[in-house]
């Protein structure tokens, strides 16, 4: 089927030189624009258009397929030979089938678009490059800064960020939140003794410890601290952060007890403070760890290598189930 009359007349307004071609090559149509360049020429297929005939039925495969920038390597005949085609198929069910037109473009406008859009690509390409490293190297410097470069695990200032988000978390959900601090017992013995070396060991196996006790999701662990660690337990209460403290206080008792002879570990207690914030309690994260560090201080007191809550009603007894 012809193509109509208004889509030829559409086609004849256009600037550019069009062919109307069929999917085995042979042409339809000539625009305006296409005769006048042609000189009045009226030539029956693609092939006689070709500088290299041989590539016609290349050409047509590619034709078919609209890949119109795999025409940029085929060359026409004069007066042709400055000029690049770009396909387009125009199969419109009720009129006409299997129908390509042929665009021809300045080829110098065509090839210089592309560099500079090649151009465009790499430069894009390299700018998305160098802004992944900057991100990952900022990530890194900030993985760095919030990590404590003895023991691997957060440090204070990753510790009082957390700390922060978890009370604003705990005000939206009214939930409860209990922090705690953790010192090892008469740590400045076992360096003044056994050397910093031994010192810092002791350090790192207790963080791995103390991070290994900790199983719920959330809990948080860090180095706040010489040899105090601090501890977040949200949506943990009175009973539950107390249960958790006296975990850790069996845990590395255990550990003691368990290291074979002559391994380079030296035997270390713990004393754990621990406090709770209610959810109808309002109270600055500050507070919270000086609640924490008073029951330190009890823990301290009254011996030491014990866990004791804040709230003087608190249980401080070891929970059975953790002595067993």
């Amino acid at each position: 089927m012809p193509l109509s009359a208004d889509c030829r007349a559409l086609i004849d307004a256009l600037s550019m030189p069009v062919f109307v071609v069929h999917g085995d090559g042979s042409l339809e149509w000539l625009n305006r624009r296409a005769r006048q360049l042609l000189a009045g020429s009226a030539p029956q297929s693609i092939k006689s258009l070709l500088a290299s005939p041989s590539q016609s039925d290349a050409f047509l495969r590619v034709m078919r397929r609209n890949q119109s920038f795999s025409h940029l390597a085929l060359h026409l005949r004069a007066p042709l030979q400055d000029s690049y085609i770009a396909s387009t198929r125009i199969a419109r069910e009720g009129e006409f089938l299997d129908c390509w037109l042929l665009e021809l473009l300045p080829r110098q406008l065509v090839v210089g678009g592309m560099h500079q859009l090649s151009q465009m690509i790499q430069r894009t390409t390299a700018l998305k490059r160098e802004r992944a490293v900057a991100e990952k190297t900022a990530q890194l410097a900030l993985t760095q800064a919030s990590r404590d470069s003895l023991t691997g695990i957060a440090n204070r200032r990753a510790f009082d960020e957390c700390l922060a988000a978890a009370l604003v978390k705990a005000d939206q959900q009214q939930d409860w939140l209990s922090v705690m601090i953790v010192d090892l017992d008469y740590f400045k013995a076992i360096n003044d003794t056994h050397g910093h070396d031994l010192g810092d060991q002791v350090l790192q196996r207790v963080a791995r410890l103390l991070s290994g006790t900790l199983t719920r999701r959330g809990d948080q662990v860090a180095r706040i601290g010489g040899e105090e660690f601090g501890v977040l337990l949200p949506g943990a209460d009175v009973h539950a952060s107390l249960k958790v403290a006296w975990r850790l206080v069996m845990t590395l008792r255990q550990y003691n007890a368990g290291c074979p002879a002559g391994d380079s570990w030296h035997p270390v207690t713990l004393s754990v403070g621990v406090a709770t914030r209610c959810p109808d309690q309002s109270i600055s994260g500050r507070d919270l760890m000086r609640q924490a560090d008073r029951g330190l201080y009890l823990a301290k007191e009254r011996g030491r290598d014990q866990a004791v809550h804040a709230v003087p009603s608190a249980q401080t007894d070891p929970p059975l189930a953790d002595t067993r």
